[in-house]
């Protein structure tokens, strides 16, 4: 990629996938940045640590990866250009009073104060299997719970908590999570919770489950379906974060250190 014409005085950002990289780009200098999007974070980690190999490389390629629950259990990587998402992902970054209210006047005509944070307490089991999954299942190398393509109204009806029994049940007949021997039950999740109390929910809640949960409450709260849906929500969230707010990010001012320390720039001015 950096040996073409079009790249080459340009530096790589590795990100998540397609939605991170519109929500980034807002913010890159495009003469300086291009980007290479992967599929999911889980091999961003040993890309970078093969790339820091290489004397060259190592100085034009960074990877921005969501911290997931990286925060919450302390884990890190010891990877000097490799940074995590303030919160849970660029998703809960962006959960701004002024997102909601974009989010509800488009939705349902008038404010409605509390959507994301409610939502976010109302899926508190289902975040607390996901946390589950990753310390100890994936953390201890066993295969992990598919999640991929749930559907949040399966345990979501937008105004009652979601229950741990209906989500462990629905989760586990979900794709082929049913074979896993080590599939959770109650009492497992009971034990991660007692481990951590009281979560901040910015670090605990994907945010790809707060917009889908977010369209369940809009729904309930309108009495039927809304006219905006996951990718409305989507783009309001990425369109009503501004560079002012990005700025006073960790994530923003980390990479911002990195460049200055590399002599080159990432951010737009």
């Amino acid at each position: 990629m950096l040996s073409t014409d079009e790249n080459r005085d340009k530096n790589i950002m590795l990100v998540e996938g397609p939605d991170d990289r519109k929500f980034y780009a807002r913010f890159i200098n495009e003469v300086h940045i291009t980007f290479n999007v992967l599929k999911s974070c889980y091999y961003m980690p040993a890309i970078l640590a093969l790339v820091n190999k290489d004397t060259t490389l190592c100085n034009r390629v960074i990877g921005v990866k969501d911290a997931d629950f990286d925060h919450m259990i302390g884990k890190t990587y010891g990877l000097s250009n490799l940074f995590l998402s303030d919160t849970h992902d660029w998703e809960t970054m962006a959960l701004t009073n002024e997102c909601e209210h974009n989010v509800a006047i488009e939705a349902l005509g008038h404010n409605e104060v509390g959507i994301f944070d409610k939502v976010m307490r109302d899926l508190t089991n289902y975040s607390y299997l996901k946390l589950h999954n990753q310390e100890e299942i994936c953390g201890k190398g066993l295969d992990g719970i598919n999640f991929r393509n749930f559907a949040i109204q399966r345990i979501y009806d937008g105004d009652t908590a979601c229950d741990i029994e209906v989500c462990l049940r629905e989760i586990k007949n979900h794709n082929n999570n049913a074979r896993l021997v080590h599939f959770p039950d109650k009492k497992d999740i009971d034990l991660i919770r007692k481990k951590y109390p009281s979560p901040d929910y910015l670090q605990f809640t994907c945010g790809h489950d707060i917009i889908h949960g977010v369209v369940r409450r809009l729904t309930y709260l309108k009495g039927s379906s809304p006219e905006i849906g996951d990718k409305e929500i989507a783009r309001l969230l990425r369109t009503s974060f501004s560079i002012e707010m990005f700025k006073k990010t960790r994530l923003y001012c980390e990479v911002l250190a990195w460049a200055v320390s590399k002599k080159t720039v990432v951010w737009a001015a």
